[in-house]
């Protein structure tokens, strides 16, 4: 019978692991996702191992390898950023057909969300340390999933909900207003989701999607979904309105076509999926 997904991803990150010092006895996946992520216990190192990313992102080796940078050059800044295994070289890693990175195990202290105030203030201080990275980063990189998610079989848009999330993506991208003066690196999903509490306070994790590009992509990770205003305030900081809002909106659409991937692997995920794509009306 054949492993699931998680089941494989959980081996080969042991075996990697192995192969590098790293013991796992106990191995725990924390999530399964986008990516299986798993405690590589009693290590303190947690694997990061791609599982639904490659259907739309072939390339899943470079994303993991940004994220990597990304998140060094943030730690070694000083930013409150879970950070790469200090144990296991900063690069991604091989195995069993798998691709993987390798994390510090940092505990969660306690099951709270941020507040807006919390998120505003955090997303401004990161952007300010952002600013200096000095590697090169593509464009707003996520929105190149949807696009690759249309190109796919499909397993559950019918042509006329397929028709109109490229309707809407077309329309969308051609509001956005890139090249402005305000383009910087981004965290790429900087949800209240990916603020862990841990006991040294609130941390940044999960820059797989780090970017370039307007500040108002990482704004509407949680603008569309939490106070706007008080998130706003909190950051400080002259935002277009209008083009936060167009990145709600895109934002809205990049999560449709995730929950549709998810919806293939956890069908307890399908009744979310169909209610993002109703938002999107057939032309």
């Amino acid at each position: 019978m054949a492993l699931s997904v998680s089941a494989a991803a959980v081996n080969a990150a042991v075996k990697v692991a192995a192969g590098l010092g790293i013991t796992s006895t106990e191995p725990v996946v924390l999530a399964d996702g986008a990516n299986v992520i798993v405690h590589l216990r009693p290590a303190p190192v947690v694997a990061k191992v791609a599982a639904s990313t490659p259907a739309v992102r072939p390339d899943s080796d470079a994303w993991l390898q940004r994220e990597l940078d990304v998140a060094h050059f943030l730690a070694v800044a000083g930013a409150p950023v879970l950070a790469p295994s200090p144990e296991i070289p900063a690069i991604t890693h091989h195995g069993d057909g798998q691709v993987m990175s390798f994390w510090r195990y940092l505990r969660s202290s306690r099951d709270e969300r941020p507040t807006e105030a919390i998120v505003g203030v955090m997303l401004r201080d990161l952007h300010a340390v952002l600013r200096s990275f000095p590697g090169v980063v593509p464009v707003l990189a996520p929105l190149a999933d949807i696009p690759a998610f249309l190109a796919r079989p499909q397993t559950r848009l019918s042509a006329g909900e397929a028709a109109a999330v490229a309707a809407a993506y077309a329309r969308l991208t051609a509001e956005l207003d890139l090249g402005s003066s305000t383009e910087q690196t981004l965290h790429g999903d900087a949800g209240a989701g990916n603020l862990m509490a841990a006991d040294s306070g609130w941390v940044w994790n999960d820059f797989e999607d780090t970017c370039s590009g307007p500040v108002t992509w990482d704004l509407a990770a949680t603008t569309a979904r939490m106070d706007r205003e008080r998130i706003l305030a909190a950051y400080g900081e002259p935002v277009d309105q209008g083009q936060l809002a167009v990145c709600e909106q895109l934002r809205r659409l990049h999560l449709t076509i995730w929950y549709s991937l998810y919806a293939e692997r956890f069908p307890n995920l399908q009744s979310r999926a169909d209610e993002l794509l109703a938002l999107w009306p057939t032309p």
